[in-house]
């Protein structure tokens, strides 16, 4: 299970794929669990080389996730983002480029590669706190009432 939070810049999520990926994206699809109501879709970077590793490293910024908080269910799928040079968000100057503004190659959705659960949390919920200790064989009893 993933677990991701809202309010950071940057989450890293790590799982293993049904399928090999060879490429530096991949498209993570959302659904929230309980009303199937939110759902979308992000590009996410993959920072692992799959080709010395078995699972898939990729990361992506919090902004881009849901701000309901909860349970989701996350297709991932391979991507490979557009090419096409877009207005104001490129690096190359108008005189030295040799390709056509708008031409390009569009993105393209692969195969799926993994189905994922996920918490979010950071917009309306406290952050999710995860106890770590040496000793991790403790027991104790709840009563009602």
């Amino acid at each position: 299970m993933l677990q991701l939070n809202k309010s950071e810049a940057v989450n890293t999520i790590a799982f293993y794929p049904n399928e090999l990926t060879t490429g530096s994206s991949i498209l993570l699809e959302f659904t929230q669990s309980y009303s199937n109501t939110v759902t979308g879709s992000f590009p996410a970077d993959v920072i692992s080389d799959p080709q010395t590793t078995p699972y898939i490293i990729a990361q992506f910024s919090g902004s881009l996730l849901p701000s309901a908080s909860g349970q989701y269910d996350f297709k991932i799928f391979d991507f490979t983002p557009s090419t096409a040079l877009v207005w104001n968000t490129t690096n190359t100057q108008w005189q030295l480029t040799n390709v056509i503004w708008n031409a390009g190659n569009p993105a393209v959705i692969g195969d799926q590669i993994s189905v994922e659960r996920a918490i979010i949390s950071g917009s309306d919920v406290t952050p999710i706190t995860e106890y770590v200790s040496p000793n991790e064989n403790a027991r104790y009893k709840v009563y009602l009432g």
